[in-house]
């Protein structure tokens, strides 16, 4: 399978299944589907977004060499589809250590900045939380940014993940 072509063919869920199936846990094709993510345009971007999430849900593993990138791409003028899923991959896969800082203060801009998507600011708080579980000085700071999040941006995720969230950070 032609990876690229195939994410041209069509949007939606059966052909980003086809796409991760094909792709499964081989780190070759997995890598030609992150280029399409990262380095392709607008459309090819978001459809293998899609695609690398439902990769990474089933083998969290072939995401670690790519995770600079995706702190990287969070700053770049890509489709929001691209932000969403590096953000929500980032919920459930490994965080290397030496990432740890950049993830933080990647996650609280997110958080803080209702310009960015509902999405990208939910997965953000779940992200945030599991560095404030490492590194537990920061979750004053947290508790303040949700707390402000839950005034300007009252939407159904945000409230129910930083409802969640403070929960937590007050029973600690």
């Amino acid at each position: 399978m032609d990876i690229r072509a195939q994410l041209l063919k069509a949007h939606g869920r059966v052909n980003a299944e086809a796409i991760a199936d094909f792709v499964g846990d081989d780190k070759e094709r997995f890598a030609v589907l992150m280029r399409c993510m990262l380095d392709d345009p607008h459309r090819v971007a978001q459809r293998a977004a899609y695609s690398v999430n439902l990769v990474c849900e089933v083998h969290p593993h072939l995401i670690k060499p790519y995770m600079k990138r995706l702190l990287d791409v969070l700053d770049a003028p890509v489709h929001e589809a691209v932000h969403r899923n590096s953000i929500r991959m980032m919920q459930f896969c490994e965080l290397p250590k030496v990432l740890h800082g950049r993830i933080t203060e990647a996650m609280f801009a997110r958080i803080a900045d209702p310009r960015h998507s509902i999405a990208q600011r939910a997965f953000a708080i779940t992200v945030a939380m599991r560095m404030v579980k490492v590194y537990p000085e920061l979750s004053d700071e947290l508790r303040l940014l949700l707390e402000d999040a839950l005034r300007v941006d009252p939407g159904p995720a945000i409230r129910s993940r930083a409802t969640k969230a403070l929960r937590l950070l007050i029973s600690h």
